[in-house]
């Protein structure tokens, strides 16, 4: 009796504890929940999963929804598709439809009309061992008969039966078809045209994310990117036990899914509590006979509590070209937001960075901007504050009007698709700054476009104002290493809920590997009300170094019939001023340049001011280019864009978008640490890819001294010279070739220095 009353007083000191403990977890604590894993989206639908979410009673900071694709083997989609993330919340309310009422299903398919047989049937099939025809019986299966009117949906009864309506054949000793007969069956089953009211439970479904694949043809399964969405205003949504749902636009084999959601601990800024979903779908536009308007009709709300902060968002792109203004994918549009009818806000509807975009290269038209969304990208939404347009109106009507458009061609449809909801919140904080991103100094794979940052750069970074009032004012703190820290105070303008990039004064830092931290404090000249996200720190490295004071430039412009190549090119020094820039190059050039620099810092920026496809354009007929640059008298090659990268093909990083930029050092008094070959090693000629990847392949010949002029010759297997140029053994270091427009074959590429000849053999195959 003693041992039960202690184990009583135990459990009811227990069980207290455990509640408190729950619900008073640290801030900042993360919780990850995975839905879906290596999932390989292979057509056209959705795929819905349970996910057991916190439960309703956690705060949340921040939630995030990690989105990753992985190729399979055999690689990723090769199209751009859209996928859409829904929670889905059940509302307890019944609803019904007026559908047809079935009078049977087999196994619970139903199908207009059934033939079967009452009697067992067979198929007959060649035995191409026996050489005879044999039989084999078809299994009987269940047709569910529903006779009963008042309850139209429950099965009444049921009758085994077999596959009736196909042919049977007999075949002779060697296969061939000698007879036939026809298993017509004995009874057939017609749907009828009795109609029921079905009942359903009302489910509520908000698009929490979108998201386009990227073109992913040329990459491997050694390739996979995360993509990480802000959902913390669905915080109040995903709890508990909820029914997530993923749409796949996609009408062929796209990439392995991963769907992970980060829920971190804490008070958030702006904290949502109930939501409006409208203006959900993908209406047509430009359509006379069916215009977007009806779609997109006014829609009221009201106000619910005096306290709330009120968002109008919308989510919108364009889809569907070869119509008038190849809209919508293609076409600038310019739509407005009326309140009580009155114009207060405009949307232009546009991605203009495609170009730019962290994923790339990639195998389609990835650099071409459009309306609202970028292949490979998250869609950004817009967000819209109506607070003030409620103060003193117990409701406001919201109209979406879009810009006037015709189509003249309807059967290239345009359409956009359009999600509207309204957000009901609150905000948390007065005085609250975040730290978003660290883009420079940083050698994460996003931001690989404007990394490594050289010496004497301004570092750049994202902050977010999480306060209800506006940000005017705040420190910054940053340092290399662990060295001392430096102070930064800012002045500027930022919104409640708004981001904004920020430069950091110039930073110097050595050679080698290192990290950047970075924090931001006293908002507005007061205590951080919050300081989760304040703080981060990221790794970077130096841009590479060469100890030559000369840097050689080899280019090879592309060529697309009709259009201009556009390449044009510059030298940029540490501070952003161009030393040295050439442009209007013929399609198809050579160019070679050689820059003198003294010791410093510089940036080698090329840009497509034409299709902005860099220098490998995929349309049929066009030829495909490249650069690389080196140091002259050295072995330090800068940037090569034949060289494969990523698990991608060679070659394929000429497709760079409308700019690439490539940083680099100059120190003639350093010692290189850059790996190369010594004038000790014995001359070889190497070439890779061999075969050649369509049609391009690359010639190292190590071993020699630079600077001697040489001359490059391609040879057809009967020793015809189907190719030769003087180069240098400098260009012979690293030198793409390019047999586009060859017939297959095998080629000779010989290299004569001096009186020396290098040679070897590639396969070459057209196709």
């Amino acid at each position: 009796m003693k041992k039960l009353l202690r184990f009583i007083i135990l459990l009811l000191c227990i069980v207290p504890m455990v509640g408190t403990m729950n619900l008073l977890a640290e801030r900042g604590d993360t919780t990850k929940i995975k839905l879906f894993d290596k999932y390989l989206w292979t057509w056209y639908g959705s795929q819905n999963r349970w996910a057991q979410f916190p439960p309703q009673e956690k705060r949340f900071e921040r939630v995030f929804m990690n989105f990753t694709l992985t190729c399979p083997k055999g690689g990723c989609g090769e199209w751009d598709y859209t996928m859409r993330v829904y929670a889905r919340t059940r509302t307890g309310r019944m609803d019904s439809n007026l559908v047809d009422a079935p009078l049977f299903s087999k196994a619970g398919a139903f199908s207009d009309s059934l033939r079967v047989s009452l009697q067992p049937t067979f198929k007959t099939k060649y035995n191409a061992t026996a050489k005879k025809t044999d039989t084999m019986p078809n299994d009987a299966f269940q047709v569910w008969m529903y006779k009963d009117e008042s309850k139209p949906f429950l099965v009444t009864d049921s009758m085994s039966a077999y596959e009736a309506g196909y042919w049977n054949y007999l075949f002779s000793a060697t296969g061939a078809k000698v007879d036939s007969f026809y298993v017509a069956g004995d009874t057939t089953f017609i749907k009828g045209t009795r109609k029921a009211y079905k009942p359903f439970e009302v489910v509520n479904e908000t698009e929490i994310g979108r998201f386009i694949t990227p073109y992913g043809k040329w990459h491997n399964e050694n390739w996979s990117y995360t993509w990480d969405f802000d959902v913390t205003d669905y915080a109040h949504i995903l709890r508990d036990s909820t029914e997530i749902k993923v749409f796949y636009d996609g009408w062929s084999q796209g990439s392995l899914f991963d769907l992970d959601f980060t829920f971190i601990e804490g008070i958030p800024a702006r904290e949502t509590y109930e939501h409006r979903v409208f203006w959900s779908g993908n209406p047509t536009y430009g359509d006379p006979g069916n215009p977007i308007e009806k779609f997109l009709k006014p829609m009221k709300f009201n106000r619910l509590q005096l306290t709330d902060k009120i968002t109008l968002r919308l989510q919108t792109t364009g889809h569907g070209f070869g119509g008038t203004e190849n809209a919508a994918e293609f076409s600038q549009k310019t739509h407005k937001i009326l309140i009580n009818g009155e114009e207060k806000f405009e949307q232009y509807l546009w991605r203009g960075d495609c170009g730019q975009n962290p994923i790339y290269p990639q195998a389609g038209t990835w650099y071409y901007n459009r309306a609202g969304w970028c292949p490979g990208d998250v869609v950004q939404y817009w967000d819209y504050h109506l607070t003030q347009f409620f103060n003193g109106s117990d409701s406001v009507e919201i109209t979406y009007a879009m810009e006037p458009f015709e189509n003249q061609d309807l059967s290239k449809r345009a359409s956009y698709i359009i999600e509207g909801q309204l957000l009901y919140s609150k905000s948390n904080y007065m005085n609250n700054v975040s730290l978003e991103d660290i883009k420079m100094p940083n050698s994460a794979y996003k931001f690989r476009r404007m990394n490594p940052m050289c010496p004497g750069q301004k570092p750049l970074i994202v902050v977010k104002n999480q306060g209800s009032n506006t940000l005017n004012s705040m420190i910054i703190r940053y340092r290399i290493d662990s060295g001392e820290d430096k102070y930064f105070n800012w002045s500027g303008n930022i919104a409640f809920m708004e981001e904004s990039e920020i430069e950091l004064p110039v930073i110097d830092f050595p050679s080698g590997d290192h990290t950047f931290t970075v924090q931001v404090f006293e908002p507005n000249g007061r205590l951080d009300e919050s300081d989760l996200g304040d703080i981060k720190t990221v790794s970077f490295s130096n841009p590479k170094l060469t100890t030559s004071g000369k840097v050689a430039l080899m280019l090879k412009t592309d060529a697309v019939s009709g259009i201009p190549n556009g390449i044009r090119y510059e030298i940029q020094d540490a501070d952003g001023y161009v030393i040295k820039e050439r442009g209007n190059f013929q399609d198809g050039a050579t160019i070679r340049d050689t820059f003198d620099l003294e010791n410093g810092c510089y940036r080698f920026v090329i840009y497509d001011e034409a299709l902005g496809d860099g220098l490998y354009p995929i349309f049929q007929g066009s030829t495909r280019g490249y650069y690389s640059l080196r140091e002259v008298g050295g072995s330090t090659i800068i940037f090569n864009s034949q060289a494969a990268n990523y698990g991608q093909p060679s070659g394929v990083y000429a497709s760079f978008g409308d700019r690439e930029i490539i940083p680099f050092r100059v120190n003639t008094n350093a010692v290189s640490v850059d790996e190369g070959v010594t004038e000790s090693v014995v001359p070889s000629l190497q070439i890779s890819p061999n075969p050649t990847h369509a049609g391009i392949a690359n010639v190292q010949l190590i071993g020699l001294p630079r600077d001697i002029e040489a001359t490059l010759q391609i040879v057809s297997g009967i020793g015809q010279v189907m190719f030769q140029e003087r180069i240098s053994t400098t260009d012979a270091q690293s030198m793409p070739i390019n047999l586009q427009g060859y017939p297959s074959g095998a080629y000779f590429v010989r290299i004569s220095v001096n009186g020396m000849t290098f040679s070897g053999m590639i396969m070459h195959n057209a196709e």
